[in-house]
C-alpha cells in the first residue's frame, strides 16, 4: 500500500494541493501545525476572533478531480457465468484494478473551495503570536480548504488488487459514476484494496497551507504559501509582505 508519504506526495504532484491525511479526516481554515515532507500533521487551531479577521468567501463554480495512479477502470458488459451470478440483469460489472501495491484512486468530481480572503490580516494575526511568544516558526495554517460532496479514494496493497461493482449496464464510466458508488451495495468484490472510502462525503480531501518565513537580511518573517513536492523536498513562494521583516509563505 502506499505510504502515508507516497499518498500525499502523489496527489500534491497531481492537484498541486497538500492531500488530508487520513482522507477523511477533519480540516478548516484556521487548522494550525506542521508540515512533515508531503503531510500536514495538525497541532491546533486559530482562535475564533482571529479566524474571523481573516474572512471566508466561497468559489463561484465547484472544480473535479479525476486521478487514476497506477489504476484503471472499465465496464464489462461480457460476464463470465460467474460474474452474471453476482450481477442482476441489466447489470455491468465496472472493474477497477491496480498495477502495483502503490495504486491510488482519487475520485472527486465535485469540490466547492472555501478560502482566506485577507491574507495580510493572517500576517498580522501570527506576528502577533511571535511576538507574544505563541506561535513556532514550523507551523503553517490552513488558508484554503476543498469539500467534496461525495468522493471514492481507494489504496492498493498488492500489485493485483482489485473491486469490482455492480452498475447499469452501458453507464457511462466516469468520475461521476465512481464518485458515487455505494460500498454496501454495488461493491461485489474487493481483493488487495487497503483503504477504502467509496463514495462518501462530504468529505475535505485537499487544502493549501500558509506560514511565516524570516527575511533573509533578518528582520520579522513575511507570509507565503508552503509547498511540500515530495518528502524531504520543501518550497515556497511570497505572498503578501507583511512588513520589512516577514513574509506570509502560502501553499
Amino acid at each position: 500500500m502506499p505510504s502515508d508519504q507516497q499518498y500525499g506526495s502523489s496527489i500534491r504532484r497531481a492537484t498541486s494541493l497538500f492531500a488530508n491525511w487520513p482522507p477523511n479526516a477533519p480540516r478548516e481554515i484556521g487548522d494550525y501545525g506542521r508540515v512533515n515532507g508531503a503531510l500536514f500533521e495538525i497541532f491546533g487551531r486559530l482562535d475564533s476572533q482571529e479566524i474571523e479577521a481573516l474572512g471566508k468567501r466561497e468559489g463561484p463554480s465547484p472544480a473535479g478531480y479525476d486521478v487514476m495512479i497506477k489504476s484503471s477502470r472499465s465496464l464489462n458488459s461480457h460476464l463470465s457465468a460467474e460474474a452474471r451470478a453476482n450481477a442482476g440483469d441489466g447489470m455491468a460489472l465496472l472493474e477497477i484494478k491496480f498495477s502495483s501495491e502503490e495504486g491510488i484512486v482519487f475520485i472527486a468530481p465535485s469540490i466547492k473551495i472555501t478560502e482566506v480572503i485577507d491574507m495580510a490580516a493572517l500576517g498580522r494575526v501570527l506576528k502577533e503570536r511571535l511576538r507574544e511568544g505563541n506561535w513556532i516558526m514550523d507551523h503553517a495554517v490552513v488558508v484554503q480548504v476543498s469539500a467534496a460532496e461525495s468522493a471514492t479514494i481507494l489504496l492498493s496493497n498488492q500489485a493485483d488488487a482489485g473491486m469490482e461493482f455492480e452498475v447499469a449496464a452501458g453507464v457511462p464510466v466516469n468520475a461521476q459514476l465512481v464518485a458515487k458508488l455505494n460500498a454496501g451495495v454495488s461493491l461485489i468484490s474487493s481483493r488487495g484494496v487497503g483503504i477504502k472510502i467509496i463514495g462518501e462525503g462530504p468529505l475535505t480531501p485537499l487544502f493549501k497551507l500558509a506560514s511565516l518565513k524570516r527575511r533573509i537580511f533578518g528582520g520579522d518573517p513575511s507570509i507565503v504559501y508552503r509547498t511540500a513536492l515530495a518528502p524531504g523536498m520543501d518550497g515556497e513562494f511570497d505572498v503578501h509582505d507583511v512588513d520589512d521583516e516577514y513574509v506570509l509563505v502560502v501553499g
